[in-house]
């Protein structure tokens, strides 16, 4: 397993530098400090909009044992949390919902609320996906049609959307307590877990909470970045479908066990608006002034969030020993 992920980041990097390479990396470094100031300040009001839609959508989902400044701060680290670990969407959302054991959250609702904050989040990703892709490939769209970078993605997302969708209708529960061995009872804990979330995800979305609004904001306003870098430099940036596109299946690397992406991301995103029919020396600005975008600010708005939570100071000696009841002598 190490020896394959080691060899998907080194393609991913390899296929990243080698495209930019192409294009001249000798100006690489010079045109990308020539990004217009006004589009870069945009480009980092819409990441901000993106972290804001993640602590709302958070909030939505594990709000009731938080309080709500407490909340903002949390979602904030969670959403950091995301970048630096390793396939952190899944890690980092565990991880946070499992500190919130600590707050009164039951150990029940840890996996299922998980998975419903994955689903939520990743809900408007997949259902863009599958539209743009099926409506590029009918010709409804400016842009490639070639079945295999729109049919084939968009037929993916929507099938997993309508097995994720059909699940519940098949209890697996049961099955999860009559199997035998150890393969198929793993599998069918997790598929009961699966399960689970599905039905918490569709309870969350029963309540049409305006806080549901977060999911699309966090998915649309981080792919404004993308298109942002493209006018930063002054590029003309591919159709508004190829963008997508390009920045959804390229966003997809992000789930390898990959600290933060790095390489992976870019790579594929580099590489596909490529295949898209960018100008390469152009999409290597966009994606790498993006990435240092979508990466900068929820990094350092999740340190000052996590510092705003440590304690404010060093607690009292004896402190513990001052609320015990002292018992009378004698």
């Amino acid at each position: 397993m190490r020896r394959r992920l080691l060899a998907a980041m080194v393609i991913a990097l390899l296929v990243g530098f080698a495209v930019v390479a192409v294009a001249g990396v000798a100006n690489l470094g010079a045109r990308l400090g020539e990004g217009r100031p006004a589009w870069l300040i945009l480009a980092g009001a819409m990441e901000l909009i993106s972290a804001l839609g993640f602590v709302a959508t958070f909030a939505l989902v594990f709000g009731e044992w938080l309080a709500e400044r407490t909340g903002l701060r949390v979602g904030l680290v969670v959403r950091a949390a995301t970048i630096v670990l390793p396939a952190g969407g899944l890690l980092a959302i565990g991880a946070g919902a499992g500190a919130l054991g600590r707050r009164g959250m039951p150990r029940a609702k840890t996996g299922s609320r998980t998975i419903a904050f994955l689903l939520i989040t990743n809900a408007p990703n997949a259902i863009v996906l599958g539209i743009v892709g099926l409506a590029l490939a009918a010709g409804l769209l400016h842009g490639p049609d070639a079945p295999t970078i729109t049919a084939l993605p968009a037929a993916i997302a929507l099938a997993a959307i309508v097995l994720t969708l059909l699940l519940p209708a098949v209890s697996h529960r049961r099955a999860a307590v009559e199997s035998r061995g150890r393969l198929r009872h793993l599998i069918s804990v997790l598929v009961a877990q699966l399960e689970l979330g599905v039905l918490e995800a569709r309870e969350l979305l029963r309540e049409r909470d305006w806080r549901l609004l977060g999911a699309p904001a966090y998915y649309a306003a981080d792919n404004a970045v993308l298109w942002t870098t493209f006018k930063a430099f002054g590029h003309t940036h591919p159709p508004i479908a190829t963008l997508v596109m390009a920045y959804l299946i390229g966003s997809a690397a992000g789930s390898l066990p990959v600290p933060g992406g790095i390489g992976v991301v870019e790579g594929g995103m580099i590489g596909l608006l490529v295949l898209y029919g960018a100008p390469a020396i152009c999409a290597g600005i966009a994606v790498l002034s993006y990435r240092a975008i979508a990466t900068g600010l929820p990094l350092a708005l999740g340190g000052a969030a996590l510092l705003a939570l440590r304690p404010r100071g060093p607690r009292p000696a004896g402190a513990a020993h001052r609320t015990r009841a002292r018992v009378p002598s004698g």
